[in-house]
């Protein structure tokens, strides 16, 4: 799934604005997961930082541009009124917290299944 950014909104305001030091606006990224919410949806993107780390974005601020659905993504219902959509390792409960702690097992899981979806979107 790739998106293109349309739109820059801060999340604290919810305001528009011009740029952004994680977006920019007309360029494409590629989906990693998403989180769907009642009220909003969320894309995991490596965005623009220099950390180059995945974060979570308001998908409000951009358009879908293409509906490949990766082969390494499940639907997980969840229990707190979220719906996830991604790698299965990805969803496991300390996943994220071992990821940004460094743990070099979890980092290695997070490349691989990253690498299938970049691949499979044609952009490796």
């Amino acid at each position: 799934m790739k998106v293109r950014c349309k739109k820059i909104i801060n999340e604290h305001t919810q305001k528009e604005q011009a740029n952004s030091p994680w977006l920019t606006i007309g360029k494409e990224y590629v989906v990693l997961m998403m989180e769907v919410y009642p009220i909003k949806t969320l894309y995991l993107l490596v965005d623009d930082s220099s950390n180059q780390a995945p974060a979570l974005h308001d998908a409000k601020q951009f358009e879908l541009i293409s509906h490949f659905i990766p082969s390494n993504w499940m639907i997980n219902p969840g229990d707190l009124e979220v719906v996830t959509l991604g790698p299965k390792v990805w969803q496991e409960p300390t996943f994220w917290e071992d990821c940004y702690d460094h743990d070099p097992k979890t980092l290695e899981i997070y490349k691989r299944e990253a690498r299938i979806i970049f691949e499979e979107e044609g952009e490796l």
